[in-house]
């Protein structure tokens, strides 16, 4: 890593500091990794991120043209640099588009982009695999020793704050779905002079038979103060 740029060292400094936005806002970290990818990697053009979510690749958050295109290319086919990444849990370097054949419409999309080499690697959190970033660049073999370590310090990096913002994100829709459960349970308990767990059975047994969430019955109740029947 000797021959870093002080921009570049000074954009993981930056990132380090500075990538737990707006209180652990998980779209706002996303788009943050994204943003800062090719100032931390000169070599890189452009940048995107995928998540794995119940086990399917779903793109998050770019920073140039061919990201969002070749994205949609791998979900269309379920396979591609990004989700083999995020599947095998190891970096995927593609040093010469023009020659890569595992992935053939891929690869024949991108270098019609202007994507002529790329490095996908995988966001660790918690020993397990939440998504990929990949990096794209319009010249062939973009990523040589220098630039493969510092993406795989801003890959970690990136994956620590991603990790943060996860588990914020989930304890923010928890406090929120109490907060709703809550104000549903206080309008049927008061609607039809219940005790509280009677109102949660209430919910419950209504969200068995209707086939809905709780929290999104709760959600109704509280916005309209009805449930739908059907």
């Amino acid at each position: 890593l000797a021959g870093l740029t002080s921009s570049a060292w000074g954009c993981l400094e930056q990132l380090s500091r500075s990538l737990r936005v707006d209180e652990g806002d998980l779209q706002a970290t996303l788009e943050a990794i994204a943003r800062n990818a090719t100032i931390a990697v000169p070599a890189a053009d452009a940048a995107g991120i995928n998540l794995v979510e119940r086990a399917k690749f779903v793109p998050q958050a770019v920073f140039g043209k061919a990201p969002p295109i070749l994205d949609k290319i791998q979900q269309q086919t379920g396979s591609g640099p990004c989700i083999d990444s995020s599947r095998d849990q190891q970096i995927v370097e593609i040093a010469r588009m023009e020659f890569e054949g595992r992935w053939p419409r891929f690869s024949r999309r991108a270098v019609e982009l202007g994507v002529h080499s790329m490095l996908c690697l995988p966001l660790l959190a918690d020993e397990r695999t939440i998504g990929s970033l990949s990096l794209y660049a319009g010249q062939p073999d973009a990523f040589d020793e220098a630039a493969s370590g510092l993406a795989n310090l801003f890959c970690a990096l990136a994956a620590l704050a991603l990790g943060d913002a996860q588990r914020t994100d989930r304890l923010r829709k928890a406090m929120n779905n109490r907060d709703v459960i809550g104000q549903a349970k206080g309008i049927l308990m008061e609607r039809h002079r219940i005790t509280s767990d009677d109102a949660f059975d209430m919910l419950i047994a209504a969200s068995k038979r209707l086939n809905r969430k709780v929290v999104d019955l709760a959600v109704e109740l509280a916005e309209t103060g009805h449930l739908s029947v059907t």
